[in-house]
């Protein structure tokens, strides 16, 4: 049967199983086999990792920024929401919503929206959660299906759900998904290079700081020469 929105009480992610995915962490006991993309975009295909991005990413976790996800952005949510009443969650949803509310308890007590008003918010939502337990591979998402996930939790946040573990476990996902690009090999040494050059050049100036401490105060410059 459908759950209906006034009788949820909400709540989050369990804590991860290290023998599973990191990608999926520990939601379901089946999880569905269907996956959300049918392509790879990673190494086999040449995508460099970009680190402008993985910033981008990550500071678009945060603040106020205008967030576009709807029902569309979901396989099959539309479907499945024609089918139950107005304010009711579809039965598909039902083990994660159950797993969220044993695990963090109510996540909408301090929502700053009525119920229905929340409902849309709060769908999307469970549906990414959803989503990430049918993942257990990085081929079977791309960084368009990552956004999702995060502006469905961001927009959670910013009526006062209670997700930001939703949002720590996403960042850890987001981490795993880059880390799985290649990356340039010449780039890399050369930076690692510089880095070494600027710190023998901050170890030096750090050194120059400490003698001058010694000088320049009043005194002659031979003055540590007869102590």
């Amino acid at each position: 049967m459908p759950t209906m929105m006034a009788s949820q009480e909400l709540g989050s992610l369990n804590n991860q199983n290290p023998a599973q995915s990191a990608l999926t962490g520990q939601f379901w006991e089946e999880p569905r086999t269907n996956t959300i993309c049918s392509t790879s975009t990673w190494d086999e295909n040449g995508e460099k990792f970009d680190a402008g991005q993985v910033t981008k990413f990550l500071r678009e976790c945060d603040g106020n920024t205008k967030r576009n996800v709807q029902y569309s952005d979901f396989n099959g949510l539309q479907e499945e929401l024609n089918k139950v009443e107005h304010g009711c969650f579809p039965s598909f949803l039902d083990p994660i919503i159950q797993k969220i509310k044993d695990t963090h308890g109510n996540i909408t007590e301090n929502c700053k929206l009525s119920g229905c008003a929340a409902h849309p918010t709060l769908v999307m939502f469970y549906t990414t959660i959803k989503e990430m337990n049918e993942v257990k591979e990085v081929k079977d998402f791309d960084i368009s299906k990552l956004k999702v996930w995060r502006d469905a939790i961001c927009d959670a946040l910013q009526i006062n759900m209670e997700v930001e573990f939703a949002k720590k476990h996403l960042i850890n996902i987001a981490y795993a998904y880059f880390a799985s690009k290649t990356i340039d090999y010449d780039e890399k040494k050369q930076l690692e290079e510089k880095l070494g050059q600027i710190s023998t050049m901050i170890e030096l100036h750090n050194k120059c700081q400490s003698e001058a401490k010694s000088f320049f105060s009043d005194k002659p410059l031979n003055t540590a020469l007869f102590e």
